[in-house]
């Protein structure tokens, strides 16, 4: 299991290291896109200012083939109608040498006659004109009608002995007069028309070619590229998009490669594209900083959580592994253990809150055994008193036998009522069953019967439902006991009714307790009714009727208790509320 400072230490690298480690790959992604985005748009604008400058090199040997086979020294050679002689031709050409040697690109001019005499400027070896028609480039000079078409080197060496690379044109001579065919015009034009233009290209180390739609490389400054394949992964993307640039292996080498349609056109009829290859390495020199900077925030970053562990994170394990060794300790009973000093101020508060919390319930400890004791002692005395009650019985019914037979029928009727009137009121809970209640006021008013010479009668009336459901015990005597005192205490005359009833109504049970005494006084009947909503009221009359009240809400609540009603020297009617116990 992995311990709570190397988690600790796994956490702060999570949450802070790779982080910074996602920061500089995006980082970096980000510089890295945006350079090579930003170098291929420049890349393009040089490559087609070099595709302008290409045509303008063009248009200018063309320029010259034009001014050649126009002349009347060529035309009256090929013509074959004409009667001069050679010597009269290479008489006539001196002109057409000056304009060839004032274009130091063109290496070589060759003249085909129809029935296939050839003449060339130079003395090298030229293809026959009978290989010429069995080729399809023949074809598509024809197909011209004078025009001019070029061949890149790499497309011209199957027809042309030259030893070196050269761009080769060709044409159709026609009859200036009748536009008949007169005969072949072939140029061999030096790589020199193009070096110049792609020398002139700035960009720091990077070669720049001309492919065509197969990817083979037809011109290159690097003469050992020619002839070879364009071979990246990606090519298709040349024929998808006008221009664009990719990342690709040229020569082994992660390249940056910027590509565009060249307006230049060959005989091949193959669509040319203007290529830039940038090593990936010349590029990426720009966003080293980044890179070595990412790396160096990263070790800088395990070096302080090292630090981090050693000096703080250790000394925090340490702490929370004495704090768990000591707390388990305490669980188990050990309650002398004490946690020791720490050098963070966090850490001693920590330390020193827990010693004062075990000291503190060490000290609860030892109050609650005291009071445990106590307890016991308290008990002891409550089981010891219990034989009181039942000496008291016995009494009872002692007196109760030698009354009855004494045929004191009254004395034994009081001593039977008061032994049930005192078993209800020592023994038992705080609650009782209804039943019970009402047994104990009837057993009350059996003697009060006898104590007023039978000056007032009862009557109770209970719903059979309510007799088993509890109820706080002693409400209903103390009630009865107040009827007593002052509806007919004053009275000596008979015919003084007291009435219990017991209902259920609306999911509480109620007593209703009614007399036709002399009533409650105005004022002492409000003070009655309002003085549980009253604090620090002082408690002056009808001490029975709040001790019962007061009794009532707090063992059920607020909305139980008493309400009073009371017309003077007619009669009181007091409202007992209580709660259905499982309702």
């Amino acid at each position: 299991m992995i311990k709570f400072q190397h988690k600790l230490i796994i956490a702060f690298l999570c949450f802070v290291l790779i982080p910074i480690i996602i920061l500089g790959v995006v980082s970096y992604t980000i510089s890295s896109n945006t350079l090579q985005k930003n170098i291929s748009e420049q890349m393009i604008q040089t490559l087609k200012a070099v595709d302008r400058n290409l045509l303008a090199a063009v248009s200018e040997v063309n320029s010259f083939s034009d001014y050649v086979v126009s002349s009347s020294a060529v035309q009256d050679y090929l013509n074959t109608k004409n009667t001069s002689s050679i010597y009269e031709f290479y008489s006539e050409q001196q002109e057409i040498a000056g304009k060839m040697y004032g274009t130091s690109q063109i290496d070589n001019l060759v003249l085909y006659r129809l029935n296939g005499n050839v003449i060339t400027y130079n003395d090298e070896k030229v293809t026959s004109l009978e290989t010429l028609r069995s080729s399809l480039f023949l074809d598509q000079v024809l197909q011209e009608k004078g025009r001019p078409i070029w061949l890149a080197p790499y497309e011209n060496q199957n027809l042309f002995f030259s030893q070196e690379y050269m761009l080769t044109q060709a044409r159709v001579v026609k009859d200036l007069n009748t536009l008949d065919n007169l005969g072949y015009f072939i140029l061999q034009v030096k790589l020199d028309l193009f070096d110049p233009i792609f020398k002139d290209i700035y960009g720091g180390p990077s070669d720049e070619v001309i492919v065509n739609k197969e990817g083979i490389v037809l011109y290159s400054l690097n003469r050992n590229f020619i002839g070879k394949t364009l071979d990246i992964e990606n090519f298709s993307e040349f024929q998808k998009n006008k221009s664009g640039y990719l990342t690709a292996e040229w020569n082994d080498e992660k390249s940056l490669i910027t590509y565009m349609p060249s307006s230049f056109e060959t005989g091949t009829n193959s669509e040319l594209f203007l290529v830039s290859i940038k090593p990936w390495k010349t590029i990426a020199s720009d966003i080293v900083t980044i890179r070595n900077t990412m790396l160096v925030v990263v070790g800088f970053t395990v070096l302080t959580a090292g630090l981090f562990n050693l000096l703080y994170l250790k000394r925090i394990s340490r702490f929370i592994h004495e704090l768990l060794t000591r707390m388990k300790q305490v669980e188990s009973g050990r309650l002398s253990k004490r946690m020791g000093r720490f050098k963070f101020k966090e850490l001693q508060n920590i330390s020193h809150s827990f010693n004062n919390m075990i000291e503190k319930l060490q000290q609860l400890m030892s109050d609650i055994e005291t009071e445990q004791e106590r307890k016991r002692e308290a008990q002891f005395k409550v089981l010891q008193q219990q034989i009181n009650p039942h000496f008291l019985y016995n009494t009872l019914e002692s007196i109760n036998a030698l009354a009855a037979l004494n045929g004191q029928r009254e004395i034994s009727k009081m001593t039977i009522n008061l032994g049930k009137l005192l078993r209800i009121s020592i023994n038992g809970g705080y609650e009782v069953k209804v039943k019970d209640e009402i047994r104990h006021v009837i057993s009350y008013l059996e003697i009060q019967k006898i104590r007023f010479d039978n000056r007032f009668a009862f009557e109770v009336d209970v719903e059979e439902e309510l007799n088993d459901y509890p109820v706080l015990k002693l409400i209903l005597q103390p009630l009865v006991e107040n009827i007593l005192l002052h509806a007919f205490s004053n009275s000596d005359e008979e015919g003084g009714l007291i009435k219990i009833r017991g209902t259920i109504s609306n999911g509480q049970g109620e007593f209703w307790i009614e007399d036709n005494g002399t009533g409650i006084d105005e004022t002492v009947l409000m003070e009655l009714n309002q003085w549980k909503f009253k604090k620090n009221t002082e408690k002056s009359n009808g001490h029975g009727v709040r001790n019962v009240d007061e009794r009532i809400r707090l063992f059920y609540g607020e909305k139980y208790g008493l309400l009073i009603c009371s017309t003077k020297h007619e009669g009181t009617c007091i409202k007992i509320s209580f709660p259905i116990k499982g309702d």
